[in-house]
């Protein structure tokens, strides 16, 4: 974790993925004594991990008339 001092109110905190996520799950273990700005952090860190996991991308043309049709059984 990198912390640096912006001016006298203001931190910018700088974490790798996992080192995010490892402090996400320590706060969610002490969640019923955090403060709401504690708690808010361990959901964006938590929410920046599925990110940088879930590679999925629409297709492109997904809903509109130019959509891939599925093949019909033809009956």
């Amino acid at each position: 974790m990198k912390v640096e001092r912006r001016d006298d109110e203001h931190l910018s905190l700088s974490f790798d993925v996992e080192e995010g996520l490892r402090l996400a799950r320590l706060i969610n273990a002490r969640a019923s004594g955090m403060r709401t700005g504690c708690l808010e952090l361990s959901s964006l860190l938590e929410q920046a991990w599925y990110g940088s996991r879930n590679h999925f991308r629409q297709p492109p043309h997904a809903f509109d008339q130019h959509a891939p049709k599925a093949p019909s059984s033809g009956g």
